[in-house]
């Protein structure tokens, strides 16, 4: 036992050198060796120890040594990868999903933070309430290049619904223009909201096949 633990440790270090991440090395762990013969856990905490300079690979002195926590592991993989999902961090670490969210709090409210020093805290894709519901929900974040007009389901759907129901009206009064939009929002029902969104799939081919030109 002792023997095979100090082999998977030295396929540990090749895979570190080789520049593998520790999920990885953890499932070509399992692919050759078996399923249950390592933990993401434990390959984390010695790629840690890898990526410190220490490569040493027998058992150190445990007395007074602090146990490696949850957030050590959660750390240690968005290392390797920062753009792991929700899902994907608890599938690698078997660490709960709450405990995951807990982790993440924090790199939210840092964003945000970040966001207001840019003075940038408008835009609605940094705000703590919305990253919030993005992992409770556990959505993953696509990336989305700025003035893109025919990828914004508020672009090319809602503003010119909007702007066919001013169609042939005047307004006397701002207060008018705030009724009518009030009623605007209030008429659409979930079916109007969900087509807008289905047509990305479409449009999001429609710009690839002209090289990112606008539709």
């Amino acid at each position: 036992v002792e023997s095979q633990k100090m082999h998977l440790r030295h396929v540990m270090l090749h895979c570190f050198k080789k520049g593998n991440s520790a999920k990885d090395t953890t499932g070509e762990i399992f692919t050759v060796y078996g399923s249950g013969t390592t933990t993401i856990r434990t390959v984390g905490n010695w790629f840690k120890k890898f990526r410190a300079g220490n490569f040493e690979l027998k058992d150190e002195d445990r007395s007074g040594r602090p146990a490696t926590t949850d957030t050590d592991i959660i750390k240690t993989v968005l290392t390797e990868n920062p753009r792991y999902s929700v899902r994907e961090i608890v599938d690698a670490t078997n660490i709960p999903k709450t405990t995951v969210h807990e982790h993440l709090q924090p790199v939210a409210e840092k964003r945000l933070e970040l966001a207001n020093r840019r003075g940038d805290n408008a835009r609605p894709h940094v705000a703590l309430a919305v990253r919030q519901k993005l992992l409770q929900f556990d959505w993953d974040v696509l990336p989305h290049p700025p003035y893109s007009p025919d990828l914004a389901p508020s672009d090319y759907y809602l503003f010119l619904s909007l702007k066919n129901s001013f169609r042939g009206k005047s307004f006397k009064s701002i207060g008018e223009i705030k009724t009518h939009l009030d009623e605007y929002f209030t008429s659409k029902l979930k079916q109007f909201w969900k087509e807008g969104i289905m047509r990305l799939p479409e449009r999001w081919k429609k710009v690839i096949e002209q090289n990112g030109s606008h539709i």
